[in-house]
């Protein structure tokens, strides 16, 4: 069953959270300080992290084996919520329309953090690809099947995925401002991913983390922020 593949996943990523319950606007408010809630979530992404590579060829093959018609086309949908011809365009329209035609700042503000989160996870995400060179799963040469440095061979960049990646930066900032239900989103740009046969397991969660860490921090600090000069951190 897939849900004894997903949910240890699921019950190690809750425990990086503090105590959930209904709030007033959104009924995964957290009332943690956000200074707290930071150094839950990376522990509780380091755990899900570990927990994933344990889980790969089990959710592979799980997914290889229960293929429908259905899926295919929910997972070519949820592919686009992580494609960065789609989603990145769609990111600089929400932020010029907030800016100068709807003149709404929250929307405003949002939207720029999810660009600062963006640009680091795409650095990052590429980095770690080209260094790793890991075997998507469709080469069938198994999990733990690394070639570093593998230039532009893309069967190679399996490690950590892109689509979860991106999708997990740029949602982070709108689903930490508006609703948390918008996590749904780049979850199941994650669940895609792997049912497409295209990355582990492992893969999403580290790309989903990179995303999720770097959203979260633009997000709730201020102290974090991008300017034209670079990257610069106030203490």
């Amino acid at each position: 069953m897939i849900s004894r593949i997903l949910l240890p996943a699921i019950i190690i990523l809750s425990s990086s959270f503090n105590c959930l319950h209904a709030g007033d606007r959104d009924s995964l408010y957290l009332t943690a300080p956000r200074s707290s809630q930071i150094n839950r979530i990376i522990p509780g992404v380091a755990g899900l992290t570990a927990a994933a590579f344990l889980l790969d060829d089990a959710s592979n093959s799980y997914f290889r084996n229960n293929q429908t018609s259905l899926l295919n086309t929910m997972s070519d949908l949820t592919d686009m919520g992580g494609e960065k011809k789609i989603v990145v365009p769609g990111l600089l329209l929400t932020y010029g329309a907030s800016r100068l035609i709807f003149r709404d700042e929250r929307l405003q503000s949002t939207s720029l953090k999810a660009i600062q989160s963006v640009i680091v996870t795409a650095v990052a995400t590429e980095g770690l690809k080209y260094l790793g060179g890991r075997a998507r799963p469709f080469n069938d040469e198994g999990p733990w099947s690394f070639n570093p440095l593998p230039g532009n061979i893309d069967r190679y960049k399996s490690l950590p995925s892109g689509h979860a990646s991106l999708s997990f930066a740029l949602f982070t900032p709108f689903a930490e401002t508006y609703s948390r239900w918008i996590y749904l989103i780049p979850v199941s740009v994650a669940w895609g991913r792997v049912y497409q046969d295209k990355h582990w397991f492992s893969d999403v969660v580290v790309g989903g983390g990179i995303g999720l860490i770097s959203g979260y921090l633009f997000t709730h600090h201020e102290n974090i922020r991008i300017i034209p000069n670079g990257l610069i951190i106030y203490f």
